[in-house]
């Protein structure tokens, strides 16, 4: 809970500070208010890290932290309403040579009062929390800054290939020769792998997939992550994407079957089903009867990956094989090529030592042995591989699946930072088995005020300070590489289940992925919320709106009808429905946007509304033909992605591109005579 509310309040002296230092601040008599609410809060952020450090469980401290949630959750509100008017003023003063005539018409006198007064009031609920803290016997811990709340040594690179895992080659040469073997007479029969959570089922499955005698043997591979959603027509449509087909679009069962046929008929095929759940036979037998339909050449085999033997027992499994531990030499060669990687800690005796009795502690599981290698990697002194040893959480454990979760825990409690904890717990707003693009997740992380430059001292790049949080955690192997991912190369990137289910709980709540908006309650925790639609599905509105909605993620067959009630407060939305052709004109009144996703949408015309979205850091569209004059209105846009289509674009996308002082990503730039079109529109963005 403490971690919780001290990410609110380093998100609110992130936005205070330049808030703080802006000419506008003065000219509208609010600087010195602003200064004396960033004192109060840094002298509770005090209080906070002492209920932090005791790990307090007092029903007092709990209570007076979630009150404290809520102040700061005000406060956060009062600094974005001002922020925007600050951007507001600025962009109808732009082409003015000086900071003037900030009474304007869009913001009276009563508003700039009504600020002043708003901003007063949270500072004194701020000292009644302060007075509260000593009462339940809180007192100022003096806050220290950690190395690493900036960045890393760049020159170093110890990812390791999931390739040159350890071990398995004689389990590998196994499942190899299962699969290529014409001894079993079944149609279509079923290899599966089965193991523990972390056990590597899903490694040894991609190790098979690029073994020379598979890749002969079958026409086709076909690779699906099942989680434990299993709906026939979601798995018959990702088989047409894996084949590298577009999303059918449909979920009638027998136009899926017909395109799969399409592309299979008379070919040999392997499909990977990963990270199987289903136990239920029915389920499974309906499956199959769609695959036996589809057809394709004598041969074409099944491999499931799946923790249950009754999983395997339900796909009526032709060949089974279990997984086990690795041996104690292939953990440890595991182990040292990750702990004692170039950059990381020195091979010594004590080390070595001290590894081996960490190590016996990870049961030989070889996501235990990454996640605790990652870890030590980054501790150079024997004393701290001492106390990662001496930790209570390996108490914790009582069985393997439980000291798996408990290297994960110790893994995320060892961040180097507060905000590279608070990025992480960011994750679980994806459901699990997503697959991330790197680049998207540092855009969200600094939306969400997440990154902090404490050392940089404000010269760095947000995307760099990102970048550096990503390969920290990807190293921890808190983030893994996707199938087919160049590892140094990193543009994509997944969380293992155990890894996603830690998000979930270190999040606190905030976080909430649900079906068809069902099970949204006005819960003042839920910050965080993923709606799955199904197909046909409408959302026309969410019955309780949890009150602190930042972030909006609709994914699914079904459609977003209208906007115009979500939470004012919102600023991440990303859309992922193909359905989807129109964006709203309501969006124009979610003033506090900074992230708009509508790529994975039909959408290719942008309404005149966008542009009072001042706040807007990034805007993501699949194909733009149409964009509303004003464009240049969004001063804080860093990064426009969208994919060019000649056919659709006739003259130049937008005028004025040069007025966009802090954009740094812009696929094209359509050049023509037309006023601010030309080339040297492009002059002056440095950052481009």
């Amino acid at each position: 809970m403490a971690e919780a509310v001290l990410s609110f309040v380093s998100v609110i002296l992130n936005k205070i500070l330049p808030l703080t230092a802006d000419e506008i601040s003065r000219v509208w008599g609010v600087k010195k208010d602003l200064q004396k609410l960033a004192k109060k809060v840094e002298m509770v952020e005090a209080l906070i890290f002492d209920a932090k450090c005791k790990k307090s469980t007092s029903k007092a401290v709990q209570l007076w932290l979630k009150r404290l949630q809520s102040v700061a959750r005000d406060a956060e509100i009062v600094l974005d309403d001002f922020g925007y008017e600050v951007l507001q003023q600025k962009v109808e003063n732009r082409k003015r040579d000086k900071v003037r005539n900030f009474f304007s018409s869009s913001n009276p006198i009563s508003f700039h009062l009504e600020m002043a007064n708003k901003i007063k009031n949270v500072s004194a609920s701020l000292e009644e929390a302060y007075r509260e803290a000593n009462q339940i016997g809180l007192h100022p811990v003096q806050l220290t800054m950690t190395s690493a709340d900036h960045k890393e040594d760049r020159s170093t690179d110890p990812f390791m290939d999931e390739s040159e895992m350890m071990g398995r080659e004689v389990e590998k040469s196994h499942v190899v020769r299962m699969l290529i073997s014409s001894d079993y007479k079944k149609d279509l029969p079923v290899m599966s792998i089965v193991g523990l959570g972390g056990q590597g089922k899903t490694t040894l499955a991609q190790l098979v997939l690029k073994n020379g005698s598979v890749v002969k043997h079958f026409d086709e591979t076909i690779w699906i992550c099942v989680s434990d959603d299993f709906k026939v027509e979601r798995l018959l449509n990702e088989m047409l994407q894996s084949l590298g087909k577009k999303n059918a679009e449909t979920t009638n069962r027998e136009a899926l079957v017909r395109r799969l046929q399409e592309n299979l008929q008379g070919k040999s095929y392997l499909l990977v089903l990963d990270d199987a759940w289903n136990d239920n036979r029915e389920k499974w037998d309906r499956m199959r009867k769609c695959l036996l339909a589809i057809g394709g050449a004598l041969g074409s085999k099944i491999l499931a990956t799946t923790r249950s033997d009754e999983v395997a027992s339900a796909m009526q499994t032709s060949g089974l094989y279990h997984l086990e531990i690795l041996s104690d030499d292939y953990s440890w060669m595991l182990f040292e090529k990750l702990a004692f990687a170039d950059g990381g800690a020195t091979k010594t005796l004590d080390l070595v030592d001290i590894g081996r009795r960490i190590l016996k502690k990870c049961g030989d599981v070889p996501l235990a042995i990454k996640v605790i290698g990652g870890l030590l990697y980054s501790k150079k002194d024997a004393s701290e591989w001492l106390t990662i040893e001496k930790s209570e959480i390996w108490n914790k454990s009582s069985n393997v699946a439980d000291g798996v979760f408990s290297v994960l825990k110790l893994s995320y409690e060892n961040l180097p930072s507060l905000s590279m904890k608070q990025c992480f717990a960011s994750c679980s707003i994806f459901l699990k088995d997503t697959v991330m693009e790197k680049e998207s997740l540092i855009q969200i992380w600094m939306i969400q005020g997440l990154i902090n430059d404490a050392k940089g001292g404000g010269h760095l790049q947000m995307e760099d300070i990102g970048s550096d949080y990503f390969n920290i955690l990807f190293r921890s192997s808190l983030l893994q590489a996707t199938f087919g991912n160049s590892i140094n190369k990193t543009k994509f990137c997944r969380m293992h289940d155990l890894v996603h289910g830690l998000s979930l709980q270190v999040s606190n709540n905030c976080c909430l992925n649900t079906e068809d908006g069902m099970e949204v309650s006005h819960d003042d925790e839920v910050m965080h919320l993923t709606i799955i639609l199904s197909r046909g599905k409408m959302l026309k509105n969410i019955k309780g709106i949890p009150p602190n909605w930042q972030t909006f993620y609709l994914v699914g067959d079904g459609m977003l009808e209208d906007i115009s009630k979500m939470s004012r407060h919102l600023c991440v939305l990303k859309v992922d429905c193909t359905n989807g052709t129109h964006l709203s004109n309501a969006v124009g009144d979610m003033k506090h946007l900074r992230h708009l996703d509508i790529s994975k949408t039909r959408v290719t015309a942008l309404s005149d509304s966008i542009t009072k979205l001042y706040n807007l850091i990034t805007l993501k569209v699949f194909c733009v033909k149409e964009i509303p004059k004003k464009f240049s209105n969004l001063i804080n846009l860093r990064h426009f992605q969208f994919l060019f289509r000649a056919a659709l674009v006739q003259s130049c996308l937008f005028p004025g591109t040069g007025q966009l002082s802090n954009l740094q990503t812009l696929p094209y730039f359509v050049v023509s005579q037309a006023k601010g079109c030309q080339l040297e529109e492009l002059e002056h963005l440095s950052n481009l």
